[in-house]
């Protein structure tokens, strides 16, 4: 639907439930909250993972004109976990479930001039609603997080345009099924589809449509679009398509929505995109950020998926584990990064009710996300959940109606399960064999071992790696490159046998769980990335497999220097993709070393430095390390014998953000020795202070991590246009504080 109108701004909030009768004096000691808003904010660690769980109340007042016969129609993107609406006193529908998309017809209950909308919010614990009802390794938090949109509609109005089509190399026909809402009688009308590209028509056509009462599916004569360029990873060409809805020469209702034409297959030796033979290497990204759980809006989404696709370099995610962002999918769209998204669900399959909410967490998934061509596969599995052959044959069976084109797959942590959908994913953490990291083979297992089944089948590695060595931020060096090859050595495997589909590495970033996972701090460390989406080396690795002629990476697993690792600063690994590397360690003379012939699969192997004359109780005289491509140099680090905390980076992924709604960025923070690499063992303390329309999003004073603060800020959404200043202070004599101008602009 288009043409709405945002309710994210202005609404009253309590951390109780209300009676439905409020008094003026009441409504005096709710809080000012803007959406997407978090019931509670929560520190980083070591908190009651309970504090989100409560009963609350949302409160928004607002003007409506005489509607007529127009209908008003209320839509929620995402409040967790379950909700009743009232508007204007009277109890006008439900929601259970934190992913899905609801809508709610209020016509009934509004009336000219001024209205009241109210929220009965509980998101508490409720085993009643997926992926609750055992042990879940990550939160769910708190409250209205997604956008909120009125829409003032005909009676007859469009829910969505599913544009199914089918391709012949430069030939599309297309023939779109469009869901329209009829609250007035029946009627014989119109649609007529646009189709265009950066702003031009393409191809336009009109189609006679019988639209009945009340729910009704309209399925379009096929037409053909003589030629059309297809999405591919490098090239994501989106075209916009618009259905309008008219009876007579009279327009009821115009859909917009984006498509990109690509085909997807699979067969047991291979995933192939618009028929070219592609490995799926990505990792699984939760939604959540520190402090506010799910409540962050437009900009970090498309970030995160700018962080997947264009710094680490990876072609796949997974929606870990349940329905996300539009904003992230919309990105993934234009970045050309595949999707795999799947319902909610965490190891527990309840009884028939339960069932029937991820009946409807299908229909939402599907429906509401049919036209982004980024998403490759649907998961009609809850994750890790028992076998039940019949509902998920039955889940199979929904999406495969929905949508036959795609193909379907259902996680596993246990073997021999039976394979009800297209691709068999397994989550695999077969510990590494004995050895020195990257000397033992890390061993995922054979996919036949896992099936059970005496023939080969399509296989995805849905997960791996993370619980087998949880590294923190500021873990020791040895960890983080035992991580970072750990890494390595599944993708290698992957990319030498036909048997995998490919791997999606457990996970993009840290985030925040329940004690089951994580007794003390409540985190879990398995992220790339630590939870404000600072690298971590093993991010190094994925960055590493790209082009140089995109980026040249060179990052050694060292600090490089004496009392980290032993008494001998070698053996290191360095991630890179250069041809090779001259290291001179500590005046000792230079030595060339090559990509590791372990990693025969990997384009850019990691480079082994395993040799030095440099021993115990010698001066020590810094170190470097050149890279070269082409036999040109194309990276240097140069390792000083004496480093020093010398300098505060401070740099905003934005300096422009939106002042008339709630617009957020990240700040990061990087402590920097004399030789302008980040010391990765410091820890110190940070005190952030901010000027103007904009707030901090967490605690102003906060420790240093693996030589880094992270942080997001928002804007106060007052429609002020001007600037607003960032100041982050290290609290360390001679480190002089580091200042970051915002610009705050009209959108």
């Amino acid at each position: 639907m288009r043409n709405g109108q945002s309710f994210n701004l202005n609404w009253k909030f309590k951390d109780e439930f209300k009676p439905e009768y409020i008094t003026q004096k009441e409504y005096d000691s709710f809080e000012n909250v803007h959406i997407p808003h978090t019931v509670k904010e929560i520190p980083y660690d070591c908190f009651d993972e309970f504090m989100c769980g409560c009963l609350s109340t949302y409160v928004r007042f607002f003007e409506l004109p005489a509607l007529g016969e127009r209908r008003a129609v209320v839509e929620f993107e995402g409040v967790s976990t379950y909700y009743d609406l009232y508007v204007n006193g009277q109890k006008a529908g439900s929601h259970k479930g934190a992913y899905s998309t609801a809508l709610f017809d209020i016509t009934a209950y509004v009336r000219e001039g001024g209205n009241r909308l109210m929220l009965m919010v509980d998101s508490n614990t409720r085993p009643d609603i997926p992926p609750e009802g055992d042990t879940v390794d990550y939160l769910l938090y708190g409250g209205i997080y997604r956008d909120v949109t009125l829409y003032i509609l005909e009676p007859a109005y469009i829910i969505q345009d599913l544009f199914r089509y089918t391709l012949n190399g430069e030939e599309a026909t297309v023939f779109p099924e469009l869901l329209i809402q009829n609250e007035g009688e029946v009627f014989q009308g119109e649609v007529r589809i646009e189709l265009s590209r950066e702003g031009r028509t393409v191809h336009s056509f009109r189609r006679p449509v019988r639209v009945e009462k009340g729910l009704c599916h309209v399925n379009l004569s096929e037409e053909v679009l003589e030629k059309v360029e297809r999405w591919e990873l490098d090239a994501p060409v989106l075209y916009e398509v618009k259905a309008i809805l008219l009876q007579g020469e009279k327009s009821l209702d115009e859909h917009q929505t984006r498509v990109g034409f690509r085909t997807t297959r699979v067969d047991a030796g291979g995933f192939y995109l618009n028929d070219r033979k592609v490995k799926l290497i990505g990792l699984n990204r939760h939604q959540s950020y520190p402090y506010v759980g799910y409540a962050m809006g437009k900009r970090p989404q498309q970030k995160d998926a700018d962080i997947l696709k264009t710094e680490l370099g990876l072609n796949t995610v997974r929606c870990s584990h349940y329905m996300q962002s539009r904003y992230f999918l919309d990105r993934c769209d234009e970045l050309g990064l595949m999707v795999f998204e799947e319902v909610p669900g965490w190891g527990y399959l309840g009884g028939d009710a339960y069932k029937e909410i991820s009946r409807n967490d299908l229909r939402n998934m599907v429906l509401g996300h049919f036209n982004h061509p980024s998403i490759i596969i649907w998961g009609t599995r809850l994750n890790e959940s028992p076998d039940d052959n019949e509902f998920y044959g039955e889940m199979n069976r929904l999406c495969k109606e929905m949508d036959p084109a795609r193909p379907t797959s259902g996680v596993r942590w246990h073997t021999n399960s039976p394979l009800l959908e297209d691709i068999y994913s397994y989550n695999d953490y077969t510990p590494p064999c004995p050895g020195e990291p990257g000397r033992g083979e890390f061993m995922i297992r054979e996919q036949q071992a896992v099936t059970g089944l005496p023939y080969k089948v399509p296989y995805l590695i849905s997960e791996h790696t993370a619980p087998l060595n949880c590294t923190k931020p500021g873990d020791s060096a040895m960890r983080h490159e035992r991580f970072a090859l750990y890494h390595a050595r599944v993708v290698d495997k992957v990319l030498t046998s036909d048997d995998y589909l490919g791997a999606l590495g457990w996970c993009m970033f840290d985030y925040n769980t329940h004690h089951d996972h994580s007794r003390q701090e409540k985190i879990c460390y398995h992220g790339v990335l630590d939870m404000f989406r600072v690298p971590k080396w093993a991010s190094y690795f994925y960055r590493s497999q790209k082009d140089p002629e995109e980026e040249v990476v060179l990052q050694p697993c060292s600090v490089i220097g004496r009392g980290e690792r032993s008494e001998e600063v070698t053996p290191f690994y360095v991630l890179t993709n250069c041809d090779y590397i001259d290291v001179t360690l500590s005046g000792d003379e230079t030595r060339r070393f090559y990509p590791s012939s372990r990693f025969p699969g990997l384009k850019h192997a990691p480079i082994e430095v395993s040799e030095s004359d440099v021993f115990w109780q010698v001066f020590w005289e810094g170190s470097t390390i050149v890279g070269y491509v082409d036999q040109k140099e194309a990276a240097r680090i140069t390792c000083t014998k004496n480093p020093y905390l010398k300098e505060l980076d401070v740099v905003a992924d934005d300096t422009e953000l939106y002042c008339d709604r709630v617009d957020e960025t990240r700040v990061v923070c990087t402590f920097r020795d004399t030789d302008g690499l980040r010391m990765l063992h410091h820890f110190g303390i940070g005190k952030i202070m901010v000027e103007g329309d904009i707030e901090l999003i967490g605690p102003d004073t906060v420790p240093v991590m693996g030589g880094t603060i992270a942080f997001w800020i928002k804007t106060k959404a007052l429609g002020r246009p001007g600037e607003a200043k960032v100041t982050v202070s290290a609290c360390r004599p001679g480190l002089a504080d580091r200042t970051v101008t915002i610009r705050l602009i009209e959108g």
